[in-house]
């Protein structure tokens, strides 16, 4: 297989392929874990409720960080989410569309 991908190129290649349907198409940041917690969670909670997640959760990550990861996670669903945050305390709710 390698073989037919080199015989389009008429120059050896500095770096080894691989078929384009092979290439894993998800980010796995270093926050997915954390996100997939607080996704998971909004999904089984009502919009009358707020996750509050304590700040030392969050790790050495400032919050600023762990909100624009929330905010890629989030495009990718059909949730309309809300943040706000305090000195110990980071908070989500569902927000009504």
């Amino acid at each position: 297989m390698a073989e037919s991908r080199l015989k389009l190129v008429s120059k050896e290649l500095n770096f080894d392929t691989v078929d384009a349907t092979e290439v894993p198409r998800d980010r796995k940041g270093k926050h997915n874990p954390l996100m997939s917690k607080i996704l998971a969670d909004l999904q089984r909670i009502s919009p009358t409720v707020a996750l509050r997640i304590p700040r030392a959760a969050l790790g050495s990550q400032k919050v600023a960080n762990v909100r624009a990861a929330l905010a890629r996670e989030i495009k990718k669903t059909n949730l309309v989410i809300g943040t706000s945050v305090d000195d110990d305390y980071f908070y989500v709710w569902l927000k009504k569309a």
